[in-house]
């Protein structure tokens, strides 16, 4: 078989640590903070990011939820903990 010349082999690049600043923060929506928490969960659970670094990042966001959805990812924290 041979390879089309427009289509170069596929290079897998970890994913980078960001920097969230508040103005970052403050620019998701409700959904996007709820994703970028389960995101910050996954990877404290993989070792990628330290405890404290993951506490500090998950204050930040969890302070700009809503009351109903601090109640949702709580929910999602303790369904997840229980598999």
């Amino acid at each position: 078989m041979s390879r089309d010349s427009n289509s170069a082999p596929k290079i897998l690049h970890s994913p980078m640590l960001l920097e969230w600043t508040e103005e970052k923060l403050r620019t998701l929506d409700q959904d996007q903070l709820l994703n970028l928490l389960a995101n910050l969960d996954h990877q404290r659970a993989i070792g990628r990011l330290s405890e404290a670094t993951a506490a500090a990042l998950d204050e930040r966001i969890s302070a700009l939820l809503t009351k109903r959805n601090i109640a949702k990812r709580r929910a999602l924290s303790t369904a997840n903990r229980a598999e």
